[in-house]
C-alpha cells in the first residue's frame, strides 16, 4: 500500500518550502512515522500510522501498533499505550523491545510490580546488546526503590471432588476376640464452592533504602452448606531494606485468623522474614523463614494441637528466555503440639514453570512432593485389620496447572482455568486420600 506523505520529514519540520510530496511504501512510511514521533509531531504521526493499519502486511500493522503505543506514551495516555503493546505481545510474546516499552509504561504509571515482571523477562533475551541490558537493570533497580503498592483480587468457581479428604474406602475393620468388627467410613463429599480473594502490599519509604512493608489479604471459600467453608484473614507489617542493585529483605510480624466450617478455628501470631536477591541477569533467589504460634479457639483442640511452628524456604528462579522461567524450591516445617504425636517434621520439594505460549496462552504449572514424619507414635488400624502402635509417615503429591489468555482480557479483567490434583499416601491408611479441584477464575489486574 502506498502512502502520500512528505519526503524527508526532518526537512519538512525545518524548511517546509523545500518539502516534496511523494508516495511511500509501508516500510518507508513507518520510518517517517517513527521520525515524526521522535520529533513530537504526534497528530500527523497518528494519521499516518492509522493509515498503515489498513495494510495487508501483518508486519506493517504490528509495527504501526508499536508506534501508536509510543504516541500514546508521549501524550501521557498510559492506558492506551498499554493496550497497544499488550495487543502485540498477545501474538508475539518474544517481542523483547515491545516488552521493554510496556515496562516503561508501567514505570511511568507507577505499576512497579508489573514493570519488574516484564523487565526480568526482557533481560533474559540473549540477543540484547550490553548497553540495553544495563538500562534494564537500572529500571529494575528503579522499580524496586519506587514501588509503593501492589493489589490483587480474584473470584473463582471451585468444583471439588473430595471436600472432607475421605479415603474413598467404604469401611474400616479390625480383628477382635469377637471376630472382625467394621465401621462405615465417610463417603467423599463433593461440591461446588465460590472463592474470593483480595490482598496487597503497601511500601512506605522512609529513606532511599529503608521503609515499612505492610501486607494484608482476605481469602474466602464458600460452599452451599457451611460445613466446609474456609475463611482466612492475614495482616503483617515490618521493616524493609533495599540492597541497591542486588535485592531486598523484610521482617514482618504477622497475625492470621481462620474460620472453618462456620466457626472461629484458630489464631496464628508470628514473624517472618523474606529475602530476594538478583544473582545474575537470569537467576533470582528467594529465601526466608518464619516462626508462629498455633492457638486454637476450641479448648479441646487447643489442648492437643497448640504449639510452635518453624518454617524455612529457598527458591531459585531461572529465566529461560524472554517469555518463560522455571523454578525449584525446598522448604521445611517443624511443628510442635501439646500432644507430641500430632507434631511433625515436613520437607517439601517443588518444581515449576511459567511460559507465554502460542495462541495467546499463558501456562503456569507446579509439582510438589511433601514428606511428613510425626514426632511420636500412636495407635492406628492397619490395612490388615489389626491395631498397631507406630509413628505416622505421609508422602503427598500435588500437581497444579493454570492456563490464562491475554486475548480474553477486557479492561484488566482476565479469566483463567486451573486444575489441582492432590494425593496423600500414608502408613496409617485412614489418612490416605486423593482429590481433584478445578477453578474457573476471573481476576483483576490493578
Amino acid at each position: 500500500m502506498k502512502k502520500l506523505v512528505c519526503l524527508f520529514v526532518a526537512l519538512l519540520l525545518v524548511h517546509p518550502v523545500i518539502a516534496k510530496t511523494v508516495e511511500l511504501n509501508d516500510t518507508q512510511a513507518l520510518s517517517v512515522a517513527h521520525i515524526m514521533v521522535d520529533a513530537g509531531d504526534l497528530d500527523k504521526a497518528s494519521d499516518l500510522l492509522n493509515d498503515i493499519l489498513q495494510s495487508n502486511d501483518v508486519n506493517a500493522r504490528t509495527s504501526a501498533l508499536f508506534e501508536l503505543g509510543r504516541v500514546a506514551m508521549a501524550r501521557g495516555d498510559y492506558s492506551t499505550a498499554e493496550q497497544y503493546f499488550l495487543t502485540i505481545l498477545k501474538f508475539h510474546p518474544d517481542a523483547t523491545f515491545v516488552r521493554i516499552e510496556l515496562a516503561k509504561v508501567y514505570l511511568l504509571n507507577h505499576e512497579y510490580n508489573s514493570a519488574d515482571f516484564n523487565l526480568r523477562l526482557a533481560l533474559a533475551d540473549k540477543n540484547l546488546p550490553v548497553e540495553i541490558q544495563q538500562q534494564i537493570k537500572q529500571m529494575i533497580n528503579f522499580a524496586r526503590h519506587k514501588k509503593d503498592w501492589n493489589v490483587y483480587a480474584g473470584f473463582s468457581i471451585v468444583p471439588d471432588s473430595n471436600l472432607n479428604y475421605a479415603t474413598g474406602r467404604r469401611e474400616e475393620c479390625i480383628n477382635t476376640m469377637f471376630g472382625i468388627l467394621c465401621r462405615e467410613l465417610e463417603d467423599k463429599s463433593t461440591g461446588v464452592g465460590i472463592q474470593y480473594s483480595l490482598g496487597g502490599d503497601y511500601y512506605l519509604g522512609i529513606t532511599d533504602r529503608f521503609g515499612i512493608k505492610t501486607s494484608a489479604s482476605l481469602y474466602v471459600l464458600d460452599f452451599p452448606t457451611s460445613t466446609f467453608d474456609d475463611y482466612m484473614l492475614y495482616f503483617a507489617s515490618g521493616p524493609r531494606y533495599i540492597l541497591d542493585k542486588v535485592g531486598e529483605f523484610s521482617i514482618q510480624p504477622f497475625v492470621q485468623l481462620r474460620w472453618y466450617g462456620g466457626e472461629y478455628y484458630n489464631t496464628v501470631p508470628g514473624v517472618r522474614t523474606d529475602i530476594d536477591l538478583d544473582l545474575t541477569k537470569r537467576l533470582q533467589l528467594s529465601v526466608g523463614g518464619s516462626y508462629s504460634k498455633q492457638i486454637y479457639h476450641n479448648n479441646d483442640i487447643d489442648n492437643i494441637l497448640r504449639g510452635d511452628e518453624y518454617m524455612a524456604y529457598v527458591q531459585p528462579r531461572y529465566y529461560i528466555n524472554n517469555k518463560s522461567f522455571a523454578f525449584i524450591g525446598l522448604s521445611g516445617i517443624t511443628s510442635n503440639a501439646e500432644l507430641k504425636s500430632y507434631g511433625s517434621n515436613s520437607v517439601d520439594y517443588s518444581i515449576g514453570y511459567y511460559g507465554e505460549l502460542p495462541l495467546t496462552l499463558n501456562l503456569y504449572t507446579r509439582f510438589d512432593l511433601t514428606q511428613t514424619k510425626y514426632k511420636d507414635s500412636q495407635y492406628f488400624i492397619t490395612s490388615d485389620a489389626s491395631m498397631d502402635k507406630f509413628t505416622r509417615r505421609d508422602i503427598s503429591y500435588r500437581a497444579y496447572v493454570r492456563l490464562s489468555s491475554r486475548y480474553l482480557e477486557y479492561k484488566r479483567l482476565y479469566p483463567a482455568l486451573s486444575y489441582t490434583y492432590t494425593r496423600r499416601n500414608s502408613n496409617a491408611p485412614a489418612y490416605e486420600f486423593d482429590k481433584h479441584r478445578v477453578q474457573v477464575e476471573m481476576n483483576y489486574r490493578f
